[in-house]
């Protein structure tokens, strides 16, 4: 008995064995699958614009035939005028003279061989004319159908879709609080997580203790606002294409990388929006995404519960609704990833502390990147810029763009502003040198001084 359990017992292990081989096998097989498949995305996308660059060439060269045989066309109709004339007076004269005999068969030949060569001229003429019309069909069909294919959209409906996700982010965050309306919030002195603590001491710009906030229970929503939006950024809008693992986010980084050394950036930002639109339709990356989604919303909600735990019956109810809002922000997250320009949302103001724990400087409202979303004020953006209006929290990143819609250029404009909310104690305050943020130059919409730069942000995305 004991021998024959030992005997199972080595079978048993020989066949774990065997199936761990054969794991591995199907692992190694998945891995050179991936690896095949992007080789050859990157292959056709290659040899399409090499049969592009091939058609193009071949209309110039159509082109000039075009003008050559036109010339020749009318240098001949020109020489059959004058022959005509001359074989007609020559006729005329051969008629008075000789009669109509033998000559004038002869000039009656010459009149169809002329007749003749103009016609094969013609044929030909008319046979390159068609063959550009198909080339120029072929070239507008190739044209039209990137497009369709990559689904490119412009900056109305980028700004319409912040404007949205943030509506949407807020809606869910007052929601979140009153909910627990009656509960108060854990202060900072009561939170044993550092990180909780400086992500809601970062929510506060201007020097404010987080704690009167969180006393506060309509003015602490400002604080969960600005802490969810700080998360999404970080987790969803920083990553090269959300749902993509990370070893094959860092290889088409390194590719991305090597193809902005040697090409022109329009065609770099080209190759990036049909790959990432290409790779963002595998069945496999849409179950990672979704995976992804799923983790970014535990985080956000486990962060939020550590302040103010929600009722335990209402704990579902409050994750479908910020899984919701989550899926339109990787959505929008990926929408901007996979268009010629390059859509950014840049990292959301935070405070800076010298060794002390003092406050260095304030962030100046700066109204041409920047919205007051209080709607209380009785004043415009541009009067609060001129009143030095100091910002204390921001509830939604800034939103640029860089390029036109066919990724040409570096231009960067803004698509959506920052919604902020003012100091509105230091309202009064006239500006001075030391409380400019630095975050970007006025007027322009373009970025300086303490903002990163679009490649090094880039270079960044993980």
């Amino acid at each position: 008995m004991r021998r024959r359990q030992s005997m199972q017992v080595l079978e048993l292990e020989a066949r774990v064995e065997q199936l761990m081989a054969e794991n591995r096998l199907l692992s190694d097989a998945r891995h050179s699958t991936d690896q095949h498949l992007s080789h050859r995305v990157v292959t056709a996308l290659s040899d399409r614009d090499t049969q592009i660059e091939s058609l193009k060439q071949t209309l110039k060269f159509l082109r000039g035939e075009v003008s050559r045989l036109t010339e020749v066309n009318e240098g001949l109709a020109s020489a059959n005028a004058e022959l005509a004339s001359k074989d007609n007076s020559r006729y005329a004269d051969l008629q008075v003279t000789a009669g109509q005999g033998g000559n004038q068969d002869a000039l009656i030949q010459a009149l169809h061989e002329k007749d003749a060569q103009i016609a094969d001229l013609t044929a030909k003429l008319d046979a390159a004319k068609e063959r550009i019309r198909e080339l120029q069909r072929q070239i507008l069909e190739s044209k039209a159908a990137d497009v369709q294919f990559l689904n490119i959209k412009d900056e109305d409906y980028f700004d319409h879709r912040c404007q949205q996700l943030c509506s949407h982010v807020q809606q869910w965050v007052l929601r979140f609080s009153k909910f627990s309306d009656m509960r108060a919030c854990r202060l900072t002195s009561e939170i044993n997580d550092e990180k909780i603590i400086d992500r809601l001491d970062n929510a506060v710009l201007d020097g404010t203790d987080v704690d009167r906030y969180l006393n506060d229970r309509v003015r602490r929503r400002d604080i969960f606002m600005s802490m969810t939006m700080n998360m999404i950024w970080e987790f969803v809008f920083t990553r090269y294409l959300f749902g993509m693992d990370r070893e094959q986010r860092q290889k088409l980084k390194s590719l991305e990388k090597l193809l902005t050394e040697v090409g022109p950036p329009q065609a770099v930002r080209q190759w990036r929006a049909v790959t990432l639109t290409l790779l963002s339709k595998r069945d496999s990356f849409k179950r990672q995404r979704d995976l992804d989604t799923e983790a970014v919303v535990q985080a956000i909600y486990q962060t939020l519960c550590k302040v103010l735990p929600p009722p335990s019956n209402l704990e579902a109810q409050i994750q479908a609704q910020l899984r919701r809002v989550m899926h339109e922000a990787v959505h929008l997250s990926i929408e901007m990833r996979t268009q010629k320009a390059e859509y950014m949302m840049l990292p959301p103001l935070q405070p800076e502390y010298d060794a002390d724990g003092e406050l260095v400087q304030t962030v100046q409202f700066n109204a041409s990147m920047m919205n007051e979303r209080s709607g209380t004020l009785k004043m415009t953006n541009e009067e609060l810029e001129e009143r030095g209006a100091i910002v204390r929290v921001v509830l939604f990143p800034l939103v640029v763009k860089k390029g036109d819609d066919d990724g040409s250029n570096d231009e960067e404009v803004v698509i959506c502003p920052a919604q902020v909310l003012i100091a509105r104690s230091k309202l009064t305050r006239q500006p001075t040198p030391s409380t400019d943020g630095g975050r970007a130059s006025t007027g322009t919409g373009r970025l300086s001084g303490g903002t990163t730069s679009p490649e090094t942000r880039q270079a960044k995305a993980v």
